[in-house]
This record gives C-alpha cells, sequence and structure tokens, in this order.
C-alpha cells in the first residue's frame, strides 16, 4: 500500500493503513480520513486532554469538524452536505476515537443519529430542511433523547413520556434518563408515544425540540476518555 499514515510531519508512530481497511473507502474518502487524522493531531486530541481534565464539553471539538464538512457528512449534497456513505460515517467516528478524542467521537455518533432521524423526514418539514442546511455553518450540534427514567435503555416503552396535539402543533412531555449531549446541544430529536396512544407501544413518534425547550442535568461521567460527554437526563 503506497499511503502513509501521518502524523505531523512525520510517520505515523502506531499501526500503518497496511492494517485499517482501506480498500473500502474511494479515493475520496481516503483524502477526508487523512485530513481529519491531521485535525486530530493539531487540534482534536489537546482539546480531549482539557476536556477530560476539567468536565468540558468538547464543543471547540465541534468547531473544527465543522471546517472540514463532517456535521453534514451524511446531508445529501443539494442541502450542502457531503452526501457521504454510513461506511465513511463509520471512518470518520473510528478516526475521532482513534487519534482524536473519544468524548467528541460518541457526541458526534449521537449527532450523526439525530441527523439520520432529520433525514427521514425532511423533504416536507420546513424546519428540518433549515437545520441541515446550517449544520456546519452554524455548528449545530444534534443528539438523540430516547431512554426513560422507568425503564432505561428498553426505549421503546417510553413510559414517562407523551405528545398531545395542542393547537397547530405539539404537547411535549419528555423524561429521559440520560441523554448524550444533553444540555449542550442545538437541537433534539425526542421519541415518545405517538398523540392519541392507546397503550399499543409500537406507536411512538419523533419530534424535533430545540435547545432552549430543554431542561438538562449534565453529570459528571468518569468513563476512560469520556468525561466531556457529560451525558445526564432531561425533561422537556
Amino acid at each position: 500500500m503506497s499511503q502513509v499514515k501521518m502524523w505531523g510531519q512525520e510517520e505515523f508512530w502506531g499501526l500503518g493503513f497496511e492494517w485499517d481497511p482501506q480498500w473500502l473507502l474511494t479515493p475520496a474518502q481516503k483524502e477526508l480520513q487523512a485530513k481529519l487524522i491531521a485535525l486530530c493531531e493539531t487540534t482534536l486530541r489537546a482539546n480531549a486532554i482539557e476536556s477530560d481534565a476539567q468536565y468540558i464539553y468538547p464543543r471547540k471539538n465541534f468547531e473544527a469538524l465543522a471546517t472540514l464538512g463532517l456535521l453534514s457528512l451524511t446531508v445529501p449534497k443539494e442541502l450542502g452536505g457531503l452526501g457521504e456513505s454510513h461506511v465513511c460515517a463509520a471512518m470518520v467516528v473510528e478516526t475521532i476515537a482513534r487519534y482524536g478524542c473519544p468524548s467528541t467521537a460518541m457526541c458526534y455518533t449521537m449527532h450523526l443519529g439525530a441527523v439520520a432521524a432529520a433525514l427521514l423526514r425532511y423533504h416536507d418539514n420546513v424546519r428540518l430542511t433549515d437545520i441541515l442546511k446550517r449544520l456546519d455553518a452554524d455548528v449545530l450540534i444534534g443528539t438523540l433523547s430516547y431512554s426513560d427514567p422507568e425503564t432505561g435503555s428498553h426505549f421503546w416503552y417510553p413510559i414517562s413520556s407523551k405528545a398531545e396535539a395542542y393547537g397547530d402543533g405539539w404537547k411535549i412531555t419528555k423524561k429521559a434518563s440520560w441523554t448524550t449531549s444533553g444540555g449542550f446541544a442545538d437541537w433534539y430529536i425526542l421519541q415518545t408515544t405517538s398523540p392519541g396512544f392507546s397503550g399499543d407501544y409500537s406507536d411512538l413518534s419523533c419530534f424535533l425540540v430545540l435547545k432552549d425547550d430543554v431542561k438538562s442535568n449534565p453529570s459528571e461521567w468518569d468513563g476512560l476518555g469520556l468525561r466531556g460527554n457529560q451525558s445526564g437526563p432531561i425533561q422537556v
């Protein structure tokens, strides 16, 4: 393999690309990977130390990722995104975690999950379309909030949450036992039981909620390299 993994001005001191599944990546994806590794060396890694030592949410790293267009990695090109695949998304998350900052990788994973949920319904939703177009320019961090204080990670039973029709919109009641980026994200995709819920827990809905409507309680995570994550309960 001719491609050499670099770390700054020198060859990377760890495993080279011969140990990575590079055959899965297109030339453009390999170029993006190299740029991201360089960004990890210059920026993300140093910020990771600060985040982990001082319980600081890694927003500065998201600002750096936005310079490469990575907040809209999977957003279609017609909306200004990179239009990349899930293979590329897996590579980006792995690269951030391996060379840069585990907390950022965790929060970025949930951001991609929120983007995926938004992409499912943006076609006839002006607000979702607007957010998807501004992810990088305005560094709009998204996250998913599905957990429930009564059922934990069994989020298909959101017992503590509900939605009701209210005028031209919806009144949401949401309690989550933990939410990655809770209190720091700019927009949330929440899961509740659907309006008119009759006891069938296959009848669930997701809603877009902006940060000003979210009450959060960031917690002190003590996982290895994950102290910047600060996942904690939220309430809407």
